[in-house]
């Protein structure tokens, strides 16, 4: 992976690069006046990273918070949130983040005026914590320099905001930094909708996929596909096994990683790009996914592990061996 430059934000308190848009909506919430600590329940449907960062401010700021997640999310997830106060409602795995969506607008209904959905989805503070501090720390910590900027699509926020301060947005009064940066958006092989929506065809079977927090099943109204040059195609396979490189490499990070790094090192590898400098972004760390399926075998390795018998002076019959030498 020597072509790349990893930047990894490690202030974000929940360690994903979520953290930022949870703390945006919910200051931007209460700005307009609408949401009061102690009154207003937030509902919102998550594939995970986003509730956990709701799920912490909620706590700290008084916030009852309820987040509907597709039943395929990890165990990790689900036990995170729980250990966060919030509750957690999931939904049919058939219906992707959508069905998520459906369940959310249900509960919101059910509480009526004091609850909301803040929309991360739909929510110009999504992209606009981006532009405003994402953005502006990877021109910084670059020198200016970087040439190609990578990242996964799950609301489209990260990719869009950073890719508006660089390359200059006139409705935010942001001046061009680099107009010919490469923005490079990636997704699931098994769900192109965004190489579909950039006049691309699919390939492959399409349909479930196994890189949680990529690939929501729907286009999001937070991504500026105007500002995306490219979007490259990841199957969950090759995330997958991307993913354990990284491992073996000391970067424990989640399949969703995988996809990204798998995207920026084949970009890198093409001879116009040779020399030029990538930036991508990790958005989560790996411990959160261990009951993922790419773990199974080292699950099942993990649990065949048995104790061995202590050398002399020990009696092992102590610890349940069956001679004193085990």
């Amino acid at each position: 992976f020597s072509p790349l430059l990893n930047l990894e934000i490690l202030i974000n308190t929940e360690y994903t690069v979520k953290d930022r848009l949870g703390r945006s909506m919910i200051d931007d919430a209460e700005e307009k006046g609408l949401i009061t600590p102690g009154k207003t329940t937030l509902v919102e449907p998550t594939s995970g990273n986003t509730g956990i960062a709701l799920a912490f401010i909620a706590r700290e700021r008084g916030y009852r918070c309820i987040l509907t997640m597709p039943e395929t999310m990890s165990i990790e997830r689900r036990m995170m949130l729980l250990s966060l106060g919030c509750e957690v409602v999931l939904t049919p795995k058939e219906k992707a983040v959508s069905g998520a969506i459906a369940k959310a607008e249900e509960i919101k209904n059910e509480i009526g005026d004091d609850a909301i959905i803040l929309q991360q989805f739909q929510n110009p503070a999504n992209p606009k914590v981006h532009r405003e501090t994402t953005g502006p720390e990877i021109w910084a910590d670059t020198d200016g320099e970087l040439d190609i900027f990578v990242s996964g699509v799950g609301t489209g926020g990260t990719v869009t905001g950073v890719s508006q301060y660089i390359k200059g947005c006139p409705e935010f009064d942001l001046p061009t930094l680099k107009p010919d940066l490469q923005t490079i958006a990636v997704e699931p092989q098994e769900q192109m909708l965004l190489t579909e929506a950039k006049g691309g065809e699919k390939r492959g079977e399409q349909g479930p996929h196994k890189i949680q927090g990529m690939g929501a099943g729907i286009i999001p109204g937070t991504i500026d596909l105007d500002y995306v040059d490219e979007v490259v195609a990841v199957h969950s396979d090759a995330a997958m096994e991307t993913c354990t490189e990284l491992w073996l490499e000391g970067v424990p990070v989640g399949v969703s990683s995988g996809a990204i790094v798998n995207a920026a090192v084949e970009v890198c590898k093409r001879p116009e790009n040779a020399g030029k400098l990538a930036v991508c972004i990790i958005p989560s760390f790996g411990e959160r996914y261990f009951t993922h399926p790419m773990f199974e075998p080292i699950k099942a390795q993990a649990e065949g592990l048995q104790k061995q018998p202590l050398p002399e002076p020990f009696d092992n019959t102590e610890f349940g061996f069956a001679t004193p030498r085990g």
